[in-house]
């Protein structure tokens, strides 16, 4: 378990899975009937926070259809920088496909070759 800010209200809680907003502000989206994947259209994001989903929502589409694009061509053609392409992959909203040979990362643990987050299945699990 990680400890992470609420991209919503900026509080530090303890990150299991799912969308990084804490328990607090997912109160909130349910009680408003709203869907996580809903979120940007149920107005409970501030606005530097819309931006930075808007964007994600932009790279995922681009990812979709260009598959085998790597990260300084997904990077460039979006206009925003690796490292925040690093950042959403460790973070597991997005993974390198089968077809990127030279898109993997090695599992913190045990070194194993993994195509988004921080540890391989096996070690997630001990």
């Amino acid at each position: 378990m990680d400890v992470r800010v609420c991209k919503n209200c900026r509080r530090l809680f303890n990150y299991i899975y799912g969308p990084e907003i804490c328990p607090e502000c997912a109160r909130s989206l349910l009680e408003n009937k709203e869907e996580p994947k809903n979120i940007l259209k149920a107005g409970l994001l501030k606005p530097l926070d819309i931006d930075e989903e808007k964007t994600f929502e932009q790279i995922k589409d681009y990812i979709m259809a260009n598959p085998k694009a790597s990260v300084a061509q997904i990077a460039e053609d979006n206009e925003i920088t690796p490292s925040k392409l690093f950042e959403w992959i460790r973070e597991d909203r997005l993974e390198f496909s089968d077809d990127s040979a030279s898109a993997w990362f090695a599992c913190e643990k045990c070194g194993a070759k993994i195509r988004s987050g921080r540890r391989c299945n096996r070690c997630k699990t001990n």
